[in-house]
C-alpha cells in the first residue's frame, strides 16, 4: 500500500498562464495607457482567434509622481462583472524617468503582469498559476520546441521571417530539435515494443 506522497504528483496550481486573461504593465505603457504624471482612461479587449472574449475599462491615475498611483478596472469578464482597484508603484529609473509595477492585491508583491482568475486580478503566484511547459514531459517539450522553431521560420505571430545568418542558425536549431524529439519518442517506444 502506498503512503503519504506516493503515487501521482498532485499540483497545487489551478491553471496555466497561457489560458488566462492578463494585463501587462509594460504593454500598457507602450500603448500609452500608463503614463507617469497623467490620469488616463482606455478600454482593453481580449480576443482568442479574432473573436472578442471580454473587455474592461481601465482608469489609470498616476498624476502624483511622488506618491504611487492606482488603476481601476471595470467591465464584464467571463466570471461576471468586475470592479477592482490595483495599486501601481512608480520606481525612479537610474537613467531618468520611472518604471511602473503593479502591486498584487492578493499578496502585496510587485509584478509586471496580473492575471484574471477566480473573479479577480492577481499575480501568477497569488493566483496559483503555472506555465504550460511545467506540466509537460520531455517528448511534449521537444515537440513544442520544434513547433516554435517552425513558426519562427514562417514568420508567424507578427514577427518577420529571419534572414541571412539568423535563418541559417534557426534551420540548424530546427534540425537538431527534430532529431532530439525523434530520439526521445523512439526511446519511449522501445520498452513498449520489447
Amino acid at each position: 500500500m502506498g503512503g503519504i506522497g506516493s503515487g501521482a504528483r498532485r499540483s497545487t496550481h489551478i491553471g496555466n498562464v497561457e489560458q488566462m486573461l492578463a494585463l501587462d504593465i509594460r504593454a500598457l505603457r507602450r500603448l500609452g495607457v500608463v503614463r507617469p504624471g497623467e490620469c488616463t482612461c482606455d478600454t482593453v479587449q481580449w480576443s482568442i482567434g479574432g473573436l472578442s472574449v471580454s473587455s474592461a475599462r481601465l482608469r489609470v491615475d498616476l498624476s502624483d509622481i511622488e506618491r504611487d498611483g492606482v488603476m481601476a478596472i471595470t467591465g464584464d469578464m467571463p466570471g461576471g462583472a468586475i470592479n477592482q482597484r490595483v495599486a501601481v508603484e512608480m520606481v525612479p529609473s537610474p537613467f531618468g524617468g520611472h518604471r511602473c509595477y503593479f502591486i498584487c492585491p492578493m499578496s502585496g508583491h510587485r509584478c509586471e503582469v496580473i492575471y484574471y482568475a477566480g473573479g479577480r486580478f492577481g499575480s501568477r503566484d497569488a493566483q496559483r498559476l503555472s506555465y504550460a511547459v511545467q506540466g509537460m514531459d520531455e517528448v511534449s517539450r521537444a515537440r513544442r520546441k520544434v513547433t516554435k522553431l517552425r513558426g519562427r521560420l514562417c514568420g508567424s505571430g507578427g514577427q518577420p521571417r529571419p534572414r541571412g545568418r539568423n535563418r541559417i542558425d534557426t534551420v540548424r536549431r530546427l534540425r537538431e530539435a527534430e532529431r532530439e524529439a525523434k530520439t526521445l519518442y523512439l526511446d519511449r517506444l522501445r520498452p513498449l515494443a520489447d
